[in-house]
């Protein structure tokens, strides 16, 4: 029995194909005939964050209405790794609903070259329907919470109250 595996080019989608000896873990490496462009297959990654596809999947998901937590757990990926993709990418989120009776924040962290350097994402979602209504990305401190607050103000949209459990004295004007 023989299996073919046909390999894409990560950067220019070519099949011009070629094996460009090893890693030194062993992995088999190839180059792109077309752009030069060297590259180890999807099917040798052993980081599932890596995978070409996973962006994409990704974002299907999240434009279908799949939660955060969801999508970690069908890729086998963290979620910093969903709302990594989320953020870098550059989707402008409109609200589908105008009036949101109860909406929940969380954050997440990384850091910039150092890590004196934090960087928080703060988002606003609907625990039911696993919509994130807004999200702001920037540092830790009330401006960054009063700018969360004008993406939900901005667009129309209303609320019954916001649970949360991070920033609590930064974040109590939201229920304003």
């Amino acid at each position: 029995m023989k299996i073919t595996l046909t390999l894409h080019c990560p950067d220019c989608q070519s099949t011009k194909i070629k094996k460009n000896g090893k890693k030194a873990s062993g992995k088999q490496n190839y180059l792109c005939r077309n752009c030069f462009h060297p590259f180890i297959g999807d099917h040798a990654l052993t980081n599932k964050g890596c995978h070409s596809g996973l962006m994409k999947r990704i974002l299907l998901m999240l434009v279908r209405g799949i939660g955060i937590r969801d999508i970690s757990q069908i890729e086998e990926v963290s979620i910093r790794k969903v709302l990594a993709v989320l953020v870098n990418s550059h989707h402008v989120i409109t609200p589908l609903k105008s009036y949101y009776d109860r909406l929940e924040t969380d954050e997440f962290w990384t850091y910039v070259g150092n890590k004196g350097k934090k960087y928080w994402l703060i988002y606003a979602y609907e625990r039911q329907s696993s919509e994130i209504v807004a999200y702001v990305w920037d540092k830790r401190d009330l401006k960054t919470a009063k700018r969360l607050r004008e993406k939900l103000i901005k667009p129309g949209v209303s609320f019954g109250c916001v649970l949360n459990s991070i920033l609590s004295a930064s974040l109590s004007f939201l229920e304003m």
